[in-house]
């Protein structure tokens, strides 16, 4: 029946795009069904795509992809949905797993720590400023330097 390869562009349009469920199937094949009664009727496909642009079956057609867009499928071939669940179960693992590195990372320091003399914390903790001889010459070129800013010289 001729009638129904002018309607396959509009039904493969639709239907390679997204994955419907049971529900909007039958929503579906119910709108192409009256699409088919209304193409019968047509002397040629010239004249059912006029009439049927014209219809307000093309706008009820048209609501179908944003009545379905969380049943789109994305180019994982996954729907709009599951992509949803997808990206948050791998964002909740990604979280996870970077709040237990940090928690180790937190305990070896704190162990670490505890086991070096205070000295060598210091040095760990605050660099070269903590050096008794080096921290204070380094402060004093940090000074100069600001000073040197503050009357608009730059090094």
């Amino acid at each position: 029946m001729p009638t129904k390869d002018w309607i396959k562009p509009y039904r493969d349009s639709l239907l390679s795009q997204y994955r419907l469920t049971d529900e909007a199937q039958r929503d579906v094949d119910a709108f192409f069904k009256r699409l088919e009664q209304m193409a019968a009727k047509c002397p040629d496909q010239g004249t059912f795509t006029t009439l049927f642009l014209q219809d307000p079956m093309y706008q009820e057609y048209m609501s179908f992809f944003t009545k379905y867009q969380s049943m789109a499928l994305t180019q994982s071939g996954e729907t709009i949905d599951e992509a949803v669940v997808t990206m948050r179960r791998e964002s909740d693992e990604i979280s996870a797993r970077e709040n237990a590195k940090e928690m180790v990372e937190r305990e070896v320091n704190a162990a670490v720590s505890h086991m070096l003399p205070d000295e060598v914390n210091r040095l760990r903790w605050g660099g070269a400023r903590t050096l008794p001889i080096i921290g204070p010459i380094i402060q004093w070129i940090d000074n100069i330097k600001w000073i040197k800013r503050m009357f608009g010289k730059n090094d």
